[in-house]
């Protein structure tokens, strides 16, 4: 009979896992799923793959986004390099580079800003990056701070 009773067990508080893993899903949001669009149409029409938007590396944008938003401050480097931040975050990289913009409005126009800019389109554009965070964060005068991060394990 406790045979029975665990396995039971076991098997419900596998079901509530499961849920529990359903409901904290992976999602962009309509900003970063923008500039992930915008970005792919740039890599297609120059006949590259598109980049897939990858969790970990979405939460390395998210936090350098706010992190910027916070003080105020476009930098690469606010809080460690791009590799540094990227490594800390669990993701084992072969490539990793970044792009960040402040005060455009949108995802639109945030990448075409980038695409101007020989640079950042040197990221959007290398073919060797198969994976991307994005993210956008407001600071206390409600200007935007917007990071791009690309990535190949």
């Amino acid at each position: 009979m406790r045979f029975c009773l665990g396995l039971v067990l076991s098997l419900s508080l596998g079901s509530v896992a499961e849920e529990k893993s359903k409901a904290t899903k992976f999602v962009l949001s309509e900003d970063e799923k923008g500039v992930l669009d915008w970005t792919n149409a740039q890599r297609k029409a120059a006949g590259l793959a598109e980049l897939v938007a990858n969790e970990k590396l979405t939460l390395v944008a998210r936090a350098h986004s706010a992190n910027m938003a916070k003080y105020s401050k476009l930098d690469h480097n606010l809080g460690g390099s791009v590799g540094d931040r990227v490594r800390a975050a669990g993701y084992g990289f072969s490539a990793a580079g970044e792009n960040i913009a402040w005060n455009s409005s949108t995802p639109g126009e945030t990448v075409k800003l980038w695409m101007n800019s020989s640079g950042h389109r040197a990221n959007i554009m290398n073919g060797n990056y198969s994976e991307i965070g994005v993210a956008v964060a407001m600071n206390a005068r409600g200007e935007p701070y917007w990071a791009q991060i690309f990535g190949k394990p």
